[in-house]
């Protein structure tokens, strides 16, 4: 089957990157990767009977480690570039109904959008900091240490979307009463979300074997003990908010560490909590799991070797006919306002020097 390419101008969107706190390699510069990253999406086929076909490609976000430099859309297909309220999260929206092709064409319709990211490692807590919380038994903040700088704020507009329930993320029931169990001693947030991190590490197993992984279910990773990172993160989100802290759910793609080109075959996510004054603490709990030498370092500070796409759950996209969807890193598409499955995204990346 042959491929159509087709190719349009991109738009060149840029933000500033301000840093709150990084780790600092032997030069004073905080571990950073500039890439170009190549999402398509692959339409074989449409119903003969097709007349408006829509689709939304996740944009990765500008945050204080990352930022999206640019990108390039290459394609003929009219976009806009939309945001969706609730967590702010951007698509860009493809009407494709130009390029449907005749029945019985063997080409199919491909979209790629080439962008360019800059992610640099950090920590914001200090790798003593979260030693000390690791291991305290008592008292409050004065013997928690973390990187000058790290003060930020969050809107108590946005707040109750990390401090109330998912679908797939309940904060009552045994959610709740597992991390009564695990944190309920702790009078102190930051002590409380390291017990339930160290938790979730020690014993969920990383395992994609069965059926059941992979939607971000936290009452089957408080079940089963096992998952993928949607998993992991799931269970950990809500304990935390089953506790009164703000947690969420970041979706994104990773970065091999030790390659600096090649495909991507999926998708990695990881989780923040909220914790004032020192705003997002980031976790890895999958990945901690996978290389417990690294739980220590993945519990307030996260590598260079990813993008961030999505933030939250249950994400309503602009303009779709769909409801929620559980979380967004592929292509969404609609034909005359129906869900359509038969769709196919493909993810490569190139480091820039």
């Amino acid at each position: 089957m042959s491929k159509r390419i087709l190719t349009v101008g991109g738009l060149l969107m840029m933000s500033a990157a301000l840093w709150l706190s990084a780790d600092r390699s032997t030069t004073g510069e905080p571990p950073r990767r500039e890439v170009r990253f190549l999402y398509r999406l692959i339409l074989p086929d449409a119903p003969p009977t097709a007349r408006r076909v829509l689709a939304w490609i996740p944009m990765p976000f500008t945050d204080t480690h990352q930022t999206l430099n640019g990108f390039d859309v290459r394609g003929t297909a009219a976009y806009t570039v939309e945001e969706e309220p609730e967590y702010g999260n951007r698509f860009l929206v493809f009407d494709l109904s130009s390029l449907l092709l005749p029945s019985g064409s063997e080409d199919s319709i491909s979209i790629e959008i080439d962008y360019r990211v800059s992610r640099r490692g950090y920590r914001v807590l200090s790798a003593a900091g979260a030693e000390s919380v690791k291991m305290a038994s008592g008292g409050r903040n004065s013997d928690i240490h973390v990187n000058s700088g790290t003060g930020t704020s969050l809107s108590g507009g946005r707040m109750g979307n990390f401090l109330r329930a998912s679908a797939l993320i309940p904060i009552d029931g045994r959610i709740a009463a597992e991390a009564r169990s695990v944190a309920g001693e702790f009078d102190n947030p930051l002590r409380q979300a390291r017990a339930l991190y160290d938790h979730v590490v020690e014993s969920v197993l990383y395992d994609k074997s069965g059926e059941g992984w992979g939607k971000g279910d936290a009452v089957y990773a408080c079940d089963f003990r096992k998952g993928n990172c949607t998993d992991f993160h799931s269970l950990f989100i809500g304990e935390s908010r089953s506790l009164g802290i703000p947690a969420r759910f970041v979706m994104g793609v990773p970065l091999p560490a030790g390659r600096k080109t090649g495909a991507i075959p999926g998708y990695h996510c990881w989780a923040e909590f909220f914790v004032d004054p020192y705003g997002w603490v980031p976790i890895d709990a999958s990945e901690a799991q996978k290389d417990r030498s690294r739980q220590e370092e993945l519990f307030g500070g996260l590598d260079a070797n990813r993008i961030g796409f999505t933030v939250g759950r249950d994400i309503q996209l602009p303009g779709a006919a769909a409801g929620p969807l559980n979380y967004v890193i592929y292509p969404h598409v609609e034909i005359d306002g129906q869900v359509y499955s038969n769709v196919r995204a493909e993810f490569e990346f190139s480091d820039a020097n």
